[in-house]
C-alpha cells in the first residue's frame, strides 16, 4: 500500500482571512449604495457631481436627503425614488447572491465537480505516468513485439485505445489481459466493447447472451477485416446461424477427446462446489470414451445425447471401442467398468455427463451442433488465417442451454491457436486472436479461461473478458478460481454503479492511501489557536467508486497508481455513422437503447422492427473443423 500527502483545511477559508473577507464584503456593499444614489442623481439632473466626503452618503439615511450622494447646484433624485432604486438594487445583489450560492452548491454537488476533485487527487496517475505507462509512444515500442511482422507499427495496430486520462490517449495492448467489472446499464457495450470489437486487427470471437455487438460490428468487420459467422443454437438473435460445429469433431484422437471432455464437464459446473468435486474426474473419463467412441464410428451429437443421458445405451459405445482398430487401447475396459459397476455410485458418476449433454435434448441445438457439409462447418486454421469474427451467443439458462458446447468450442479455437502460434515468428500470432467476452459468466463457467488471462498474450491471444461483478465471477467459477482469475488481468478496471462493498473495497484496496494534513481553527473569548493533524485516508473511497460517472472508468494497470479515464463512446469513432447504419438496419429499438447509452436488452423483447440478420451478403462465411 502506498502513502501521499496532501493538504485539507476544516474550514473552506484558509486561516486568518474570514475577517479581511468581511471587510471586503462590507466595502463593497458600501460602494454599491453610494453607486446607486449618484447614479440617480445623475439621471435627474443634467450635471454630475461626487459625494463631498467618503461617508458623506451615510446621512442619507438618517435625513433623505439626496444631495449627499454628490449634486451639482443642489439638484438631486427624489428621496422616493432613490430609496426604491435602493430597494431595488438590494433586491438584485440578494438575487444574485442566491444565485451565486446555488449554483456553487450544485457544482459541487455535480459529476463534473467530482471528477475534478479525484483528478488532482494525490494518488491518482497524472499524465506523465499516464504516457509514460500506456501512452502512444510507449504502446508503439510494445506493438513491435506484439506484431513482429510489421517494421513500423502504429499503436492501433497492436493495442485497443480505452479512452483518455489526465489528457493523455489510453492504450491497452493486446499483451495484456483485460478484467472489467460493469453492472448493467452502465455502458460497457456503449464505450468499450463495441470498439474493441471493430479495432481488434486480427481474429476475433466474442460472446454474448445478446445480439447488441453483433449487430453493430458484424457488416463493419466483414468489410474491414475478414469473414464473419454466427454460432448461435439457441436462436437468440432470431438470425440463422451461419456456421455449425460438432463437438465430437478430431475426438477420434484420445487428447482431443480428453480436452473435449474436459471443457464439457468442467462447463457443466461440475467440480466448481465441494459437494460434488468428487464425481468431475469420473465423469470427464465417461464424456471422453463416448466421444472417442462417436468420432471412430462417425457418429453424431444425437448418438452422444441418448449414451450421455443413459448409461444402459453407452453399451453401444463400448461395443465400438472394443471392436474399432483405432480405438484407445484399454478404454472401452474403463467405460465397461464404469457401467457395470456399483449401481449405487453409477448414478453419481453419470450425473455430471447428463448436465453436459442436457441442451441436446432441444432439437434446435442439436441440429447447429450437427453439420452435415463441409460447407457449413467450421474451420478453425481458416478462421484464424483470414482474420475471421465469430460471434457466440447463449445463455446458461432454461433446458435449451448450449452453455458446454459453446466453451468447448472455444477451448478448441485456442488450442489450435496455440498450437499454431507456436510455429510463427517469436512464437505468437501475428494479428493476435482476440477474445472479447462479454456476459461470459452468464454463458457458462469457462475453467481455461483463467489460464488464457495468465498466459494468453504470449502467444498472441488477447482476453477481454467482462463481468458484472466480482461476486457473479466468484458464484460460477468459485472463490479461488475466481480470485485468481482477477489476479491473472494485467488490466483491472471498474465502471460506476456497483454496489457490492466487498468488490468495491477491493479496488479501494489496490489504490493505496494518502496522507492528509488538515488545518484547524478554534477561537474563544480571550484566545484563539490553530492547528494541524496527519491523517489516512484512502485515495479512493468505496463510495467514491461506486459514483463514478457514466463513461468513466478506474483502471489498474500492473504496478501504477489508478488511472482516472474517461472512455470513448462509439457514437464518437470515425466510423459511427457505418455502425448507427448497421443498428438500424438490424433493428432500431436496439439503436435507440446503444444511442442512449444503455446496454441493450435481449433482442427478443424488441417489437416495433423485426430481426434482420445478415445472411444474404455475398461476402464469404467462415468454416471451421
Amino acid at each position: 500500500m502506498s502513502w501521499h500527502t496532501e493538504t485539507q483545511r476544516t474550514s473552506t477559508l484558509p486561516p486568518g482571512t474570514a475577517v479581511p473577507l468581511l471587510v471586503l464584503a462590507g466595502v463593497a456593499v458600501y460602494g454599491v449604495y453610494v453607486l446607486v444614489g449618484n447614479v440617480m442623481n445623475r439621471l435627474f439632473c443634467e450635471h454630475a457631481a461626487w459625494p463631498a466626503g467618503m461617508f458623506e452618503p451615510l446621512g442619507f439615511i438618517l435625513s433623505g436627503d439626496t444631495t449627499v450622494f454628490g449634486a451639482a447646484g443642489q439638484c438631486a433624485a427624489s428621496p422616493v425614488a432613490t430609496t426604491t432604486a435602493l430597494i431595488a438594487m438590494g433586491v438584485v445583489v440578494v438575487a444574485v447572491g442566491l444565485l451565486i450560492f446555488f449554483a456553487r452548491h450544485r457544482y459541487l454537488q455535480s459529476d463534473k465537480f467530482f471528477i475534478k476533485d479525484l483528478r488532482r487527487r494525490e494518488g491518482i496517475a497524472r499524465a506523465p505516468e499516464v504516457r509514460k505507462a500506456v501512452g502512444t509512444k510507449t504502446t508503439k515500442t510494445l506493438t513491435k513485439k506484439v506484431r513482429p511482422s510489421l517494421n513500423r507499427p502504429d499503436a492501433g495496430d497492436g493495442a485497443l485505445r480505452l479512452g483518455a486520462s489526465d489528457g493523455v490517449p489510453v492504450w491497452a495492448s493486446l499483451e495484456e489481459s483485460i478484467c472489467l467489472i460493469g453492472p448493467p446499464r452502465s455502458g460497457k457495450g456503449l464505450h468499450l466493447l463495441i470498439g474493441a470489437i471493430l479495432d481488434a486487427p486480427g481474429p476475433v470471437v466474442t460472446t454474448s447472451s445478446r445480439a447488441d455487438n453483433y449487430a453493430a460490428t458484424a457488416s463493419i468487420r466483414r468489410r474491414t477485416h475478414g469473414p464473419v459467422a454466427l454460432f448461435d443454437p439457441q436462436g437468440l438473435t432470431d438470425t440463422p446461424t451461419t456456421l455449425k460445429w460438432s463437438p465430437i469433431t478430431g475426438c477420434e484422437v484420445p487428447r482431443v477427446a480428453n480436452q473435449r471432455a474436459v471443457s464439457l464437464i468442467g462447463a457443466s459446473g461440475l467440480g466448481a462446489s465441494s459437494s460434488n468435486q468428487e464425481w468431475q474426474a469420473p465423469a470427464t473419463t465417461i464424456m471422453e470414451c463416448l466421444l472417442h467412441a462417436a468420432a471412430l464410428d462417425d457418429r453424431t451429437v444425437d448418438e452422444l445425447m441418448r449414451w450421455g443421458n443413459n448409461p444402459a445405451e453407452a453399451k453401444e459405445a463400448i461395443k465400438i471401442l472394443s471392436e474399432h482398430p483405432r480405438a484407445a487401447q484399454g478404454w472401452n475396459l474403463v467405460l465397461q467398468g464404469i457401467v457395470d459397476g456399483d449401481p449405487k455410485l453409477l448414478q453419481s458418476k453419470w450425473f455430471g455427463v447428463e448436465g453436459a449433454v442436457k441442451g441436446l435434448s432441444v432439437p434446435e441445438v442439436r441440429d447447429v451442433l450437427k453439420p452435415q457439409h463441409d460447407v457449413e462447418t467450421l474451420n478453425i486454421d481458416e478462421f484464424l488465417e483470414q482474420n475471421g469474427t465469430l460471434y457466440v451467443l447463449g445463455t446458461k439458462s432454461g433446458g435449451s442451454s448450449a452453455g458446454p458446447f459453446l466453451i468447448a468450442m472455444m477451448d478448441a479455437i485456442t488450442e489450435r491457436a496455440r498450437e499454431m502460434a507456436a510455429k510463427r515468428p517469436g512464437n505468437r500470432l501475428d494479428p493476435p486472436l482476440s477474445l472479447v467476452l462479454d456476459e461470459i459468466a452468464n454463458i457458462s463457467v469457462w475453467p481455461g479461461l483463467t489460464q488464457l488471462m495468465s498466459d494468453g498474450g504470449g502467444v498472441g491471444i488477447s482476453v477481454f473478458a467482462v463481468f458484472q461483478s466480482l461476486a457473479q465471477a466468484r458464484n460460477e467459477w468459485g472463490n479461488e478460481q475466481a480470485t485468481a482469475l482477477f489476479d491473472s488481468a494485467t488490466i483491472k478496471a471498474q465502471l460506476g454503479g456497483a454496489s457490492n462493498t466487498d468488490d468495491l473495497r477491493l479496488f479501494s484496496d489496490l489504490a493505496g492511501s494518502r496522507q492528509v494534513i488538515r488545518f484547524s481553527r478554534s477561537s474563544g473569548k480571550e484566545s484563539s489557536s490553530e492547528s494541524d493533524q496527519l491523517h489516512d485516508l484512502d485515495v479512493l473511497k468505496v463510495d467514491e467508486l461506486r459514483r463514478l460517472p457514466f463513461g468513466w472508468s478506474v483502471m489498474f494497470y500492473r504496478n501504477r497508481r489508478p488511472f482516472l479515464i474517461q472512455l470513448v463512446k462509439w457514437p464518437d469513432r470515425a466510423d459511427a455513422k457505418e455502425i448507427k447504419a448497421a443498428l438500424g438496419a438490424y433493428n432500431r429499438d436496439l439503436l435507440a437503447e446503444l444511442e442512449s447509452g444503455e446496454d441493450a436488452v435481449s433482442l427478443n423483447s424488441a417489437t416495433d422492427q423485426p430481426a434482420r440478420g445478415t445472411s444474404t451478403d455475398d461476402s464469404p462465411e467462415i468454416v471451421v473443423r
